[in-house]
């Protein structure tokens, strides 16, 4: 009997009902633009030229922003057979090579901003010369061109993908510890799309989207795919819009300029649009806002300008888990906003689990889909910590569940959240520790209205010393320049304090901390 080829969920199908019905829908970027046709017939040609050159199974990296090659790669790089890894490029520069590395990436295509980082992975050996290649043809940089790499490809060669075959690798934050590494498979990857698609469409809730759309996502590809946002639109055949590394000046132009309908953004982004004074008439523009708590003042500020806005939850360690949703018409924006991101209802397909807490109300939050990952890379013992043997994820938040929504109360775990980026408080602690008067030092968050939470330092400093902010100051900023913490991480605040409160294990107390922190 003849076997008969199986169609599996591999990332070309998402592809298909748009280029029969809407394949001259754009995607735009800085005022050039390219069909959705166009952007199939490159996907072939380049995931031909890589198969050709790679064959299957390679980890291949790119450092760049939001740009239509990075979305050729985000399809092409897979459907050659291999794993595309979007590099996280807010790391610092010592933690961007180590991801490269512990990736594996044998291939590393880069937009010229990142030349230092990738003059430092050639120079240790990481990535050979001749698989690194610049993302422009123009380039004086000694490395190979992404443009002349594609040339070779064929756009009549089909893809050889299936759907178990690994898709991406993508890196937790690193905020406990050093970041985990998870690969997800195409068809983990297409049935999550599916269900944030299905999330944002089926079920009522302000900012829903539809194939009329023109969507902007201004979030960067390395969190979760800009969220998913290439994939879903290229889905639908919706007009999509990039533009690079974010500015409030050039997101007001986009805005303007390709009259974008739908968008998607961590709420810092959103308070710096709301904010700018030449922000353009933003009434009915719908927003997917999320990464970390929404202030009431954006709330506020967002609903007095005519914006919807819900809220997603989600994790690198899990994909979707749910989107904010309201359950019956509410006529007041303000309040629609407050309610569709104050919860969220689960994704489709998804199960959660309450483990309640002495209270028998909040309690840890665990969540189950099929598109969970099987852990984390090489890291046995936090897949064990994270992953129980009914294959939950321990997600470290909670909550509980009301009405059929999932209310996020707090995080257990120590996390600073400013915007939508991870503060990795035990890297500046161990840093600020290096200073000779200081005898320990605890980082935790306090309250911000703009990026909801930044860092605050309390110090203890040995017996008959003493340090000034200003000499803390100095110390940090060398740590920025050596590359071993970003600038942003610097604490807002210094706190003398007499001595550390401390649990009974004899751990500083951080929860003390913080709530001496609110007061």
């Amino acid at each position: 009997m003849q076997q008969r080829t199986e169609v599996g969920l591999t990332l070309d199908r998402l592809f298909y009902q748009t280029l029969l019905r809407s394949p001259e829908k754009n995607i735009h970027y800085k005022g050039t633009s390219m069909t959705y046709y166009g952007l199939f017939q490159n996907v072939k040609r380049f995931s031909s030229a890589m198969s050709a050159k790679y064959g299957k199974g390679k980890a291949v990296g790119v450092l760049d922003w939001n740009t239509i090659p990075y979305m050729q790669m985000l399809f092409g790089i897979p459907l050659s057979g291999n794993m595309v890894h979007p590099v996280n490029m807010r790391l610092p520069p010592e933690e961007i090579i180590r991801t490269i590395s512990l990736a594996n990436d044998e291939v590393l295509f880069f937009s010229e901003e990142f030349l230092p980082v990738v003059r430092k992975v050639e120079e240790l050996k990481i990535i050979r010369k001749d698989n690194i290649y610049v993302i422009n043809d123009r380039s004086s940089s000694g490395y190979n061109s992404y443009v002349d790499l594609m040339k070779t490809g064929s756009e009549g060669e089909g893809f050889t993908s299936r759907e178990t075959d690994n898709a991406s690798i993508l890196f937790t934050s690193g905020t406990t510890g050093n970041p985990k590494q998870i690969v997800y498979t195409h068809k983990k990857t297409t049935m999550a799309i599916w269900s944030i698609l299905t999330l944002l469409s089926a079920y009522p809730g302000n900012s829903r989207i539809n194939s009329s759309d023109i969507i902007f996502s201004l979030i960067p590809n390395y969190h979760l795919w800009s969220w998913g946002t290439p994939y879903f639109a290229t889905m639908i055949g919706a007009d999509y819009v990039m533009d690079g590394r974010f500015d409030l000046q050039l997101t007001m132009d986009a805005i303007r300029m390709n009259k974008v309908t739908w968008m998607s953004m961590v709420p810092t982004m959103l308070y710096g649009i709301l904010s700018h004074p030449d922000a353009p008439d933003l009434r009915g523009l719908k927003v997917l806002v999320g990464g970390s708590p929404i202030p009431s003042g954006i709330v506020k500020a967002a609903s007095d300008k005519g914006i919807e806005l819900t809220s997603i939850y989600g994790f690198s360690d899990g994909l979707i888990a749910g989107i904010g949703s309201l359950s019956e018409n509410v006529p007041d924006l303000y309040e629609r906003n407050t309610l569709s991101t104050s919860g969220v209802i689960p994704a489709p397909l998804s199960e959660y689990r309450i483990r309640k807490s002495n209270d028998g109300k909040i309690g840890e939050i665990n969540f189950r889909s099929p598109w969970l990952p099987n852990g984390y890379v090489g890291d046995d013992l936090k897949t064990a910590e994270s992953f129980d043997s009914e294959r939950w994820f321990i997600t470290g938040d909670a909550g509980y569940i009301l009405d059929g929504k999932v209310q996020i109360s707090d995080r257990l775990k120590d996390l600073i959240k400013s915007g939508s980026e991870f503060i990795p408080s035990a890297m500046v602690e161990s840093v600020m520790s290096d200073i000779p008067e200081i005898e320990s030092v605890a980082i935790v968050g306090f309250p911000d209205e703009k990026w909801g939470e930044r860092p605050m330092a309390y110090i203890k400093t040995k017996h008959g010393t003493t340090v000034d902010d200003q000499h803390i100051l100095i110390h940090l900023d060398n740590q920025v320049r050596e590359g071993k913490i970003q600038k942003w991480w610097i604490p807002d605040k210094f706190i003398r304090i007499d001595a550390m409160p401390l649990t009974g294990t004899g751990k500083i107390d951080k929860k003390k901390l913080r709530n001496m922190a609110e007061e």
